[in-house]
């Protein structure tokens, strides 16, 4: 039995530190098999002794065992990737995004972005700018104040003394463990817990997501000419989806 088949089976056993580790392993079994058990736990920010506990729910020895599951899960998820070509991954990656939002409830989402002033923008990436931009783009057209903060450290820490209440940050960042970024999070939390923090990460719940008011998810896939270059689409998507989700509300309260 596959791992993928497992985790479906003993899924209603897990807490929300398993699903973390769980939705990182199968989303990532490339790289998740080559860390050691120590590497993977910090990777993850969960102790050693909850991947081993989680081994365990899933009727392994160990983690030894889980990485040799991983490697076999990895071998399968190549072999996939080869039978679908670019167009139909990224087909089914869309139809799972409108799936996805569906499945959302955005009212408390937009009775914020109704109150906020202003909405700073940060990302993580050359990829994730792009997407700051369009993001930023989208909240002008509908008459909302965005501001994309460069992406470097210090402006993300003194955002937390200068944002008023009620203003919103979207944080946009590929992984959602990125440790810098949740460092700084963590101490604009205890300075100013008034800003609303929205993020926007790949298909798994990290740490990003855990510290925030509202997450949101988006999946992508490799372009076939080139496996390093994935493609972004379906997040472009979803903001378009969030923005016309939000003007829907906005009308219906008129």
């Amino acid at each position: 039995m596959d791992l993928e088949t497992v985790v479906m089976k003993k899924k209603e056993s897990f807490n929300d530190t398993d699903k973390a580790i769980v939705s990182y392993l199968l989303k990532y079994p490339k790289e998740a098999s080559k860390l050691s058990l120590m590497e993977l736990a910090q990777k993850l920010y969960v102790s050693k002794s909850a991947i081993f506990r989680l081994s365990k729910k899933l009727g392994l020895s160990g983690f030894s065992e889980l990485k040799f599951e991983l490697i076999a899960r990895k071998e399968q998820y190549a072999k996939h990737a080869q039978e679908l070509d670019f167009d139909d991954n990224l087909q089914k990656i869309i139809n799972d995004t409108f799936k996805y939002f569906k499945g959302l409830d955005l009212h408390d989402l937009c009775a914020d972005l109704d109150q906020a002033e202003t909405i700073y923008i940060y990302s993580t990436g050359w990829q994730q700018q792009i997407i700051a931009e369009y993001l930023a783009h989208s909240f002008y057209l509908i008459g909302k104040n965005a501001i994309i903060l460069p992406s470097a450290r210090d402006e993300v820490s003194m955002l937390g003394q200068a944002a008023k209440e009620n203003d919103m940050l979207f944080v946009i960042s590929f992984g959602g463990f990125n440790k810098t970024i949740i460092e700084e999070l963590k101490k604009i939390d205890v300075i100013n817990n008034k800003l609303k923090l929205v993020s926007l990460t790949s298909w798994q719940p990290g740490k990003l997501a855990s510290l925030s008011d509202y997450s949101f998810f988006f999946k992508t896939t490799p372009f076939q000419s080139s496996k390093k270059v994935e493609s972004f689409s379906s997040v472009y998507v979803l903001i378009d989806l969030i923005i016309n989700g939000y003007e829907k509300q906005r009308k219906l309260q008129k």
